[in-house]
């Protein structure tokens, strides 16, 4: 492995890393004091049709011939899902992709591409980490993407848009040093975001390090990318707004301001790591979090803003039914356990050095 992909906690002064040796401590002492989750499947005002139901039903009705619009704010409205503002009426994406190839072939699509997910960080991590933790790390995304298994769940827009940001992530950084335009990476980005808005985030940060790293026609693919999107939610504004009706149910806002706890406890609730009784299964997700520090640079940067990202929209933003945003993060998050043991390893070693 080479120098310049050694991680930045091992270029730590001894002082330096003894503080985040003691601050890792204080996060996983306080971790172990969370209560246990609330969250649970996402209901609409008369508690018992779930976000689930919905978006199957909406399938079944473009399949059945009606006009995605007409379908999305009737079923919406019925069941007392607000359609206003326009952004509670996901992107017709999925709903045609449905419509198209059918319930049973979509779910198999989607296990396929966890599969491609999960071999394209085994190819991206060939050159910057060792055999046994490029493995891991395969395994853990294939792990942490196991709510794929479910049929039920490919409906879900997250989960759609968290395994194509993995995948263009993957390959991405595996192009990192190539001079030719990433297209698959692109392409993958650019399915999830049409698909779910709230892959916007990766798209803005592989346009960020494009420019960083000089690669201006990758920029300017990117920014066009960001240009065209925006067309494509005004559109989608205009066929939406027409449809809400004044008696619609409005949404109650993203300001729900629940904390880091909910960041930790709504990415165990939709991982594996559920399995682990709480509050333990919150400090598995911690130390998945801190084990992306010690990931070799090219991957760090650009899992950790991700997962950043979807830490803040889980902390500031959601309100408890909205704790299926942690799904963007799957299958990405549990890879960072493979690290886990370079991340250690480097701030003993950066504790026992002579540098002040």
């Amino acid at each position: 492995m080479s120098e310049h992909n050694r991680a930045m906690l091992a270029a730590l002064t001894r002082l330096q890393a003894l503080a985040v040796i003691a601050l890792f401590v204080v996060l996983a002492l306080a971790t172990l004091t969370i209560g246990a989750s609330q969250s649970g499947e996402a209901i609409s005002g008369d508690g018992r049709y779930s976000d689930v139901q919905l978006y199957h039903d909406i399938g079944n009705a473009v399949a059945g011939g009606e006009g995605y619009y007409h379908a999305a704010t009737r079923l919406q409205r019925a069941h007392g899902f607000p359609t206003s503002p326009f952004v509670t009426v996901r992107l017709p994406t999925l709903a045609w992709i449905e419509a198209a190839l059918g319930w049973r072939t979509v779910h198999v699509l989607l296990c396929v591409l966890l599969a491609v997910t999960a071999a394209a960080w085994f190819t991206m991590l060939r050159p910057l980490v060792s055999g046994r933790e490029r493995m891991l790390a395969m395994l853990l995304v294939l792990v942490g993407g196991a709510m794929v298994a479910s049929p039920g769940l490919s409906v879900s827009h997250e989960l759609w848009a968290g395994v194509l940001v993995a995948l263009a992530m993957a390959l991405r950084v595996k192009g990192l040093t190539a001079p030719a335009f990433p297209t698959a990476a692109f392409l993958a980005a650019a399915s999830a975001l049409a698909i779910r808005e709230l892959a916007l985030p990766f798209v803005l940060l592989a346009a960020f390090w494009a420019w960083r790293s000089g690669r201006y026609r990758e920029l300017a693919a990117w920014a066009a990318l960001i240009a065209g999107y925006a067309v494509v939610l005004l559109l989608h504004r205009q066929a939406v707004v027409p449809l809400s009706l004044p008696g619609d149910a409005l949404s109650q806002g993203w300001d729900g301001l629940r904390g880091p706890g909910a960041v930790l406890q709504d990415i165990a609730d939709v991982t594996l790591l559920h399995l682990i009784p709480a509050p333990f299964s919150y400090l598995a997700v911690l130390l998945c979090l801190l084990g992306f520090l010690g990931a070799p640079p090219p991957l760090a940067r650009f899992a950790l803003p991700w997962l950043a990202t979807i830490a803040l929209l889980l902390a500031v933003f959601a309100r408890p039914v909205n704790f299926y945003w942690a799904i963007l993060s799957v299958p990405t998050v549990m890879a960072g356990l493979a690290f886990l043991p370079r991340t250690l390893r480097d701030l003993i070693r950066a504790a026992s050095s002579s540098r002040t």
